[in-house]
């Protein structure tokens, strides 16, 4: 579906203001919130990361893009995938929780069991990693996709609370006994492609404690 005039006179005004005035803005207009989009560039969603009181550093390495942020006190990455010359098709929410004795093999299946949306596995570090991927294909509003963050914050503070429940998965529970993490589906799992073409910071490389580099990745 074409992004309705009103969302890309939106996008122009992100892309074309620098980065600071646009987001001196306190509030995103609400005739924008409601315009939908297709796409996303990463600095508008860092506008919209900022807008939401959140920080947003934008970092490109290896002709990729990522947005370094901090949700419930968490270091958070969002990646973009399937990009062109007009911004990129859909997100990944990312957090990296260091290695620990509670996250064994079980909890994360547990997890993935009697959980939906947000996916957890270990890295080759033996890092757990987080993960929660966000579809714009068809279109969705400039407010939705500022709603993504507040979802993925009450992802985290489920995980943080998070104990699995007694006995193991049965291949023939079905759905029994999943319960529900607020969210939409993400949508589909795609290679990450170039993204568009924006000025960003030098690549700060390394893992350190942020999620950028959760080790093999699954497409």
């Amino acid at each position: 579906m074409p992004a309705r005039p009103a969302a890309l006179a939106f996008c122009a005004l992100l892309a074309a203001l620098p980065l600071t005035e646009a987001l001196a803005q306190k509030r995103i207009p609400r005739d924008a919130q409601e315009t939908t989009l297709g796409r996303i560039m990463p600095r508008q969603m860092a506008a919209i990361l900022r807008e939401r009181g959140n920080s947003a550093e934008i970092t490109t390495e290896n002709n990729r893009t990522r947005i370094t942020t901090e949700i419930v006190g968490l270091r958070t990455s969002v990646h973009f995938y399937s990009c062109n010359d007009d911004g990129c098709q859909s997100i990944q929410y990312r957090t990296l929780f260091r290695r620990n004795e509670r996250f064994t093999l079980a909890f994360v299946n547990a997890w993935n069991f009697e959980k939906r949306f947000a996916k957890a596995y270990l890295d080759r570090d033996g890092d757990l990693v987080l993960e929660w991927d966000v579809d714009l294909d068809g279109g969705v509003t400039v407010a939705y996709v500022a709603e993504t963050i507040s979802t993925f914050q009450a992802m985290l503070n489920t995980f943080n609370r998070f104990t699995p429940a007694d006995g193991s998965p049965s291949p023939d529970t079905g759905n029994a006994g999943r319960t529900l993490t607020p969210g939409q589906p993400g949508g589909r799992s795609t290679a990450p492609g170039r993204p568009p073409a924006e000025a960003a910071p030098p690549a700060t490389g390394g893992k350190g404690n942020s999620g950028d580099m959760p080790g093999e990745r699954r497409t």
